[in-house]
């Protein structure tokens, strides 16, 4: 039980950082993505200064950005390996396809759905959602190496009698 209780936060851990270096590597990799994480990021920065300048207080847009990014980066990054990780543990799947491809197909969809997307979205937006499901995938891996097999330890059988 000892072992349940530190193997898999140890491990859900160590796969989210791994997701944000991941994260990182696709921004690289994807020029949307790249563009959207760097870009959107210098665009948020220079609509605070802009409104500083103006004499408006840039605290209120600050937050809310800063909440929206929030959101979609634990949207991305923690929730799908957790759910995913409990998942597994429930009903004792301890393949790391289901656990890979579980934790990429959320990191593409949760983010998807947090934004409330109404239409099909464009080959852009498909590439960006595509780096989003390797990060996840990524994640998932990482998770399943160091605890997905044995996490939550084998169900014991009684003893054999003579």
């Amino acid at each position: 039980m000892l072992r349940w209780l530190l193997l898999i936060p140890f491990a859900l851990l160590f796969a989210i950082g791994t997701g944000l270096v991941a994260l990182m590597i696709a921004g690289v990799a994807s020029p949307d993505l790249g563009l959207l994480i760097g870009g959107g990021f210098e665009r948020l920065l220079a609509a605070l200064f802009d409104q500083a300048e103006r004499g408006f207080d840039p605290g209120p847009t600050a937050q809310a950005a800063f909440s929206l990014l929030g959101r979609l980066g634990f949207a991305i990054l923690v929730l799908p390996v957790v759910l995913v990780a409990v998942g597994s543990e429930l009903f004792r799947l301890r393949s790391g396809l289901i656990q890979s491809g579980l934790t990429g197909l959320l990191a593409a969809l949760l983010p998807l759905a947090m934004l409330g997307m109404a239409r099909a979205p464009s080959a852009r937006e498909l590439q960006v959602v595509a780096a989003l499901f390797l990060v996840g995938a990524a994640t998932g891996f990482v998770y399943w190496v160091i605890a997905g097999r044995r996490a939550g330890g084998e169900p014991r059988t009684p003893p054999q009698q003579a």
